[in-house]
């Protein structure tokens, strides 16, 4: 069976959290996720109709729009190099700009906080995997819920791109 036939899901996906520290950014793979990372992208499109009519009208391209996306995870600590500063970085912490975490945003000073998010799906049987990267991504919202099998945080928000980065990288 050729590899690009198998199906990919949850298992043959990882996602990697990196800041804009220069010249070797800061970075944390998202463990314990669900699996439910999900993007969105959007096309906007004006209607120009003629007295209400759509058959005389016709479409224009609208303004370009962001991608959003999402994600959740179950968390252990909230903080961690808050607390030691030699325990590995928790997501909370990477998520939020912590002070003693010193992430830093990769978008310019004086803008919005924004991380890079990237997600790679490995082939199952080997073959290449595929990378997809979110560049200048920046938090909407961060649910943090108590659960009976794990407490979770729900990632949301938008990569200021109008479409993700994807690439194939050849099997090593």
């Amino acid at each position: 069976m050729p590899t690009s036939a198998l199906v990919r899901n949850l298992r043959d996906g990882e996602l990697l959290i990196r800041d804009g520290t220069t010249p070797t950014p800061k970075s944390l793979i998202v463990l314990l996720d669900e699996g439910d990372l999900s993007w969105t992208e959007r096309s906007r499109t004006i209607e120009i109709k003629d007295r209400g009519s759509i058959a005389q009208g016709h479409l224009r391209k609208g303004d370009d729009e962001s991608v959003s996306l999402s994600f959740t995870a179950k968390w252990t600590q909230l903080l961690s190099q808050s607390i030691e500063p030699t325990d590995p970085l928790a997501l909370y912490e990477f998520l939020t700009f912590q002070p003693p975490a010193n992430i830093t945003s990769t978008s310019p000073a004086g803008q919005q906080q924004t991380l890079e998010l990237v997600f790679t799906i490995h082939d199952p049987a080997g073959g290449s995997s595929e990378v997809v990267t979110f560049l200048n991504v920046y938090r909407e919202t961060l649910t943090l819920s108590e659960g009976a099998e794990a407490n979770t945080i729900a990632f949301a928000g938008r990569a200021f791109q109008t479409a993700p980065q994807i690439t194939r990288s050849t099997p090593e």
